[in-house]
């Protein structure tokens, strides 16, 4: 509900500084239209990917200690988007402005799986230790973009763009019932080898409760190039080290919760194809194709004891997240 208010209040800012600038356009120059439209868009389609949740064996090593990883396999939304562009990208030097918000449908969207190697913190060995495998349901998920960018056409029938984009997304994962696998453990405190054959214990009920919220700042280079007939194909690609990640992890049978602060070492890396067409000048259809990688992103760690009444907070190892998704999105615009 926070991101649709402050999705609101963009467009509605938006509309307000560009709007005047169209209309005013017109009236200096009876009989000449303004060089730019205004255009929104309904949009649907699925993401195809994982949220990843990483805990380190300590701040300077890439050793895992515990890997979750939490399905959208897939997971659909809905949403909308609104544009402020060139009618004709081709004529000039312009800019553009684009904005785009997708909601995701809550329901079953896979499996979460978690594997821990505890024998890693007493340098024995990199055995698996634990392995859990829960149904996994996407509560909720909140994805907006907002890019800002200058057209440049060349070559006669192509056009270059470059552009900044903030882009927030905010994932809500449960997993429940499912089954868990441990290694046995000996009077040292060590456990077992790993063996396939090790009984799975049923779990029915709740198990972990998982969030991410993410904040990137990404530049991006794209091709646009406009066919006969309506079509056009536009190109994208993005790179990014400016990410921050928060997320909350909650254990409902150990009464632990986990609080990760992660913004150093990750690098985004997107890509995105869109095939349009525009049928008449004022609505178009698209299909869009987009993957999103992002990796290597760590921080801190805090933890407390739900169960206590202190609730008291401490810092308890180093954490580390991660994103991968697949977008394939339709979406039917109409210009203003």
């Amino acid at each position: 509900m926070k991101t649709i208010k402050v999705f609101t209040f963009l467009v509605s800012i938006l509309l307000f500084l560009v709007s005047p600038g169209i209309q005013g356009d017109t009236s200096r120059k009876a009989g000449k239209k303004s060089a730019y439209t205004v255009s929104i868009a309904a949009l649907t389609g699925f993401l195809y990917g994982q949220g990843e949740e990483i805990v380190y064996l300590d701040e300077t090593s890439d050793a895992y200690l515990s890997q979750l990883l939490w399905d959208m396999k897939p997971l659909f939304y809905a949403g909308t988007a609104l544009k402020v562009s060139q009618i004709d990208p081709l004529e000039r030097l312009g800019f553009f402005i684009d904005l785009s918000l997708k909601s995701g449908i809550p329901r079953k969207t896979g499996i979460m799986e978690d594997r821990d190697w505890i024998n890693k913190q007493y340098g024995i060995n990199d055995d698996l230790t634990h392995f859990s495998s829960h149904d996994n349901y996407t509560q909720g998920a909140f994805l907006l973009d907002l890019a800002v960018g200058l057209s440049l056409p060349i070559a006669g029938r192509l056009v270059f763009q470059g552009y900044i984009d903030f882009s927030y997304m905010y994932f809500s994962w449960a997993s429940q019932d499912g089954y868990t696998q441990y290694a046995s453990k000996d009077s040292t405190g060590t456990y077992a080898p790993w063996d396939d054959t090790i009984p799975k214990s049923q779990h029915y009920g709740p198990a972990i409760n998982y969030q991410q919220e993410w904040r990137i700042l990404t530049p991006g280079l794209a091709v646009y190039i406009p066919f006969p007939y309506g079509l056009s194909l536009r190109l994208d690609a993005r790179i990014s080290p400016w990410i921050w990640c928060t997320a909350l992890d909650d254990h409902f049978l150990t009464e632990r919760q986990y609080s990760d602060r992660t913004s150093q070492g990750g690098l985004l890396v997107e890509f995105q194809g869109e095939i349009a067409f525009a049928p008449h000048s004022r609505w178009e259809l698209s299909l869009s194709l987009g993957y999103r990688s992002i990796k290597g992103l760590r921080g801190p760690t805090y933890s407390r004891n739900t169960g206590a009444t202190s609730g008291l907070v401490v810092q308890s190892g180093s954490g580390g997240t991660g994103y991968h998704g697949l977008d394939t999105g339709l979406s039917v615009k109409i210009r203003l």
